[in-house]
């Protein structure tokens, strides 16, 4: 059995998906094409991804021309085809290679076998059965079942908020280990190599699958991954905004804000090293993440820098 994927890997086969599925969209530019070319050598893990994404399409196909060649002759052929199926048939492509080389493991937390999803800039409310409520922010897979005991969620990406009414209990997993609560509201969020776990009332029980288990109070934010805690922390101020639809900075660095507002809007959103340190206080719409740049043009001495609609840096003005 192959291991599983790490974390750079299965970032680059996401990335990989993207690249494939804006080069198929019918109005992919010259500067599309150069920008892919930059993405693919940056890394050996985005040559690696896009490597595989050859390797499976030649043997779906029985074709050896390369994926950047057929996927420009799929967009003279096809400019009228639609970006969902473009898409559907880009993770489809990506989730195959995922499942030859990733191991059990890896093939138990793929996102798109999950129950709900929200897509890139998308959040979904579910209401369960037993007065639960959940709340998916962008990006997220998650799966949901009922126990004689519950609620039980395994978040496969992404980032979930959940209200536990009174009575009621509620057990969340993730890959690294698991949260038990009773009438509590938290929110949950897997990062690269880890989770964080936010208690905004009550409290939650995280279990390790070592056995070792650790509180968070209310107002205490943890990290953990299948080994170890963080150290408790209080949670800072507008950590849940993003429940609301809102980013609240409070003399936030420009490179984390531009990090969390990348979450919401497909592409990659970065900034230069000089400007990264500049600090930005404001709220910010989740919906509209080109009216948070405009105010962040602003206020700050930076502008936007547009190389395709799918790649935007912030650089000094």
């Amino acid at each position: 059995m192959n291991p599983a994927l790490g974390p750079g890997q299965l970032a680059a086969l996401r990335q990989a998906a993207e690249w494939l599925c804006q080069l198929n969209s019918g109005d992919a530019r010259q500067s599309d094409h150069h920008a892919w070319q930059q993405w693919h050598d940056a890394s050996p893990d985005n040559a690696w991804a896009w490597q595989q994404a050859e390797r499976l399409q030649g043997r779906m196909t029985g074709q050896a021309l390369p994926v950047a060649r057929r996927v420009l002759d799929v967009s003279a052929e096809h400019r009228r085809a639609s970006r969902r199926r473009v898409i559907k048939a880009g993770m489809v492509l990506l989730g195959g290679t995922a499942l030859s080389l990733g191991g059990y493991q890896q093939r138990t937390t793929l996102p798109w076998l999950a129950d709900y999803r929200s897509g890139v800039g998308e959040q979904l409310k579910l209401n369960l059965g037993n007065g639960t409520t959940v709340r998916l922010n962008t990006d997220t897979a998650l799966d949901v079942s009922d126990t004689p005991t519950g609620t039980r969620l395994k978040l496969r990406q992404g980032e979930i908020m959940v209200q536990v009414p009174l009575g009621q209990q509620c057990q969340a997993q993730t890959t690294h280990g698991r949260v038990d609560t009773q009438a509590c509201r938290f929110s949950l969020r897997v990062l690269e190599t880890s989770t964080r776990l936010n208690v905004h009332q009550q409290q939650a029980r995280v279990t390790l699958p070592s056995g070792q288990s650790l509180v968070a109070s209310q107002q205490q934010r943890c990290e953990f991954d299948r080994e170890r805690f963080s150290p408790l922390l209080a949670l800072p101020a507008g950590s849940d905004a993003w429940d609301q639809g809102l980013i609240i900075a409070n003399g936030l660095r420009l490179d984390q804000l531009l990090a969390e507002l990348s979450r919401y809007r497909p592409g990659w959103l970065h900034c230069g090293p000089d400007v990264a340190g500049l600090r930005v206080s404001g709220t910010f719409r989740l919906d509209d993440t080109e009216q948070a740049l405009r105010a962040i043009t602003s206020a700050l001495p930076v502008r936007v820098q547009a190389r395709t609609r799918y790649w935007v840096t912030v650089v000094r003005a």
